[in-house]
Formats: C-alpha cells, sequence, structure tokens
C-alpha cells in the first residue's frame, strides 16, 4: 500500500505524533499518517484500504485523539483538495481547502454568504460535515452541492438532498471532496463589516490564545451550555494541565501538557455536574479519535 499510494504523490509517515495535527496538541501516534494529493490517489487509497480502519481528518480544530493514538490510518486531504476557484457568484472548492481561504476569496470577489465563518478554523470539508456556524446562521445555508465519496463511489449530492441540522449534514459516512457555495454579490459592501464584527465577538468571548477544539458540547434546544457551566460554578477548574476555560465554559483549554485523559475528566465532570444540577443530558460536539 505505501509504495502504491507513494507513487501516486501521497505523503505517508509511520507512527505520526496527532498533537502535531489538531488544536488541542493532544495524541499519541497513529500507525500511518497519509496526505493524499489528487482524486486519484484517494480512490486507489479506498480501493487498497478495504475494510482497513481509517478516519478523514480536516483541520483537527473539533477532535480530541487518545493519549495511545490511533491504530489505524489517519488521512488529510491536500494538492488539488486544497484548491479554490470562483464562477460568477460560485465558489468551487476541494474538501481540503481552508475555510479561512474561502472567506478571504469571497470578500475578493465581492460576495457575501459565508460570514458566519468568520473565525472558524479548520477546512471546507469538515465545515460542512458538522455545518459551523454561530447563532441562527450556518454554512448550510450557502451551500449549493457537495460532492462525496462513499462505498468507493463519487457521488453529486445537491442541497436539497442534503439532511443538514444543527451541527449535522447527513455526510457522517461520506468523504467530502468538492463543495460548491453558491453566494451573493455584496452590493452594500457590509460583508467586510459583519466578518468583523463575528471575529470580534469570538476574540472577547473564546479563549482562542490557548490550544482547544471548540465548544465541547452542543447546545440543548433553549440553553447555553457556556451559561449552564458558569451557573454550575465549574469555570476554571483543573484536572492535570486541563482547565474548563474561565472565559468560555464551553470550551476545554490545554494550559501545557495536557493529555486526552485529563480533558476526559473534566467532560466527565460537567456531564455529571449539569445532569445532576438542571436535568440536562448533553451531546457532545467534538469528536473523541482513539
Amino acid at each position: 500500500m505505501i509504495e502504491t499510494l507513494s507513487s501516486l504523490g501521497c505523503k505517508v509517515l509511520k507512527s505520526e505524533p496527532l498533537s502535531m495535527h489538531c488544536s488541542f496538541k493532544i495524541g499519541g501516534p497513529a500507525d500511518f499518517f497519509i496526505e493524499i494529493p489528487n482524486e486519484l490517489a484517494l480512490s486507489e487509497f479506498l480501493r487498497v484500504i478495504s475494510a482497513g480502519r481509517f478516519y478523514i481528518l480536516g483541520g483537527g480544530t473539533n477532535v480530541l485523539f487518545s493519549d495511545e493514538g490511533y491504530r489505524g490510518t489517519i488521512v488529510r486531504l491536500t494538492g488539488s483538495f486544497k484548491e479554490i476557484s470562483v464562477s460568477e457568484d460560485e465558489i468551487l472548492c476541494g474538501g481540503g481547502a481552508m475555510l479561512s481561504d474561502v472567506l478571504k476569496t469571497a470578500c475578493k470577489n465581492s460576495l457575501t454568504g459565508l460570514e458566519c465563518a468568520a473565525g472558524i478554523s479548520g477546512t471546507v470539508g469538515g465545515a460542512v460535515y458538522g455545518n459551523a456556524g454561530r447563532g441562527d446562521k450556518w454554512i448550510s445555508a450557502a451551500v449549493k452541492s457537495v460532492e462525496v465519496y462513499k462505498n468507493l463511489k463519487k457521488e453529486l449530492i445537491s442541497r436539497e438532498k442534503a439532511v443538514f441540522d444543527y451541527r449535522k449534514s447527513g455526510f457522517e459516512n461520506c468523504i467530502i471532496s468538492k463543495v460548491v457555495f453558491s453566494l451573493k454579490k455584496d452590493v452594500k459592501k457590509d460583508s467586510l463589516g459583519e466578518i468583523s464584527k463575528n471575529m470580534q465577538k469570538r476574540l472577547e468571548t473564546q479563549p482562542l490564545n490557548m490550544p482547544n477544539a471548540g465548544s465541547i458540547f452542543k447546545n440543548p434546544d433553549g440553553f447555553s451550555v457556556g451559561k449552564l457551566i458558569e451557573e454550575a460554578s465549574l469555570k476554571g477548574i483543573c484536572a492535570g494541565k486541563a482547565q474548563i476555560s474561565e472565559l468560555h465554559g464551553n470550551f476545554i483549554v490545554n494550559a501545557g501538557g495536557a493529555f486526552a485523559e485529563d480533558v476526559l475528566s473534566l467532560i466527565n465532570l460537567i456531564k455529571e455536574k449539569i445532569k445532576e444540577k438542571f436535568g440536562i443530558s448533553l451531546e457532545m460536539e467534538i469528536k473523541i479519535i482513539k
């Protein structure tokens, strides 16, 4: 497999520390870490991996890797999967393109509709997969179509046939290879103002200066997890070098040298205390990969 993929331009690493590939800066080694640069290589990888265990990694901004690492193959889409192009009011981009680069392209071409993505790290594939956004604005509103690989076959799925919901997309068992965003001309020239406002709010309310994986839990209907955690007096509590953020309760930060078990300890504490105090069962937003 290694020889075949290498000949197709893939970068194959053995025992690669996953702490180097996620925003939490936590995680042991993966058996293999493969960067796949094009569709031919992706098709070949899916063929040769067969029933083997693998995980498609986006920007690594909403995952917690195990301290023991991953027994299998971690895959990242690079090369042509990072390309971005514009056609009138549409942006076509690969699943591996950085969301921030797509937003810059939209601004450069006076296109509006992706302002909700301002300040969100990670790739287009990861953002669409998790229907990223904030408040009542989600990236799904700008999606025209999504190209995916599912069961070794490539499919093009229109926005109408997608199953978007809060932090969900319906692409859970797919590899997102391309996305087309349908935007509008920024006639009023107010998208930069909204982007600046969204960025400033994130800077003021989120611990962006410390390694973290974004919001740990999904907000239950009618509730803010951050406020629930604050009301339960959990902000600032530590487990090893992991800490429930003093700035935003729904963030856990790596204060320097934290282990996955430290983060999991805080996650379990939050679940237990919120259930006990409010009778609410919290659902994870980040993915725990082990």
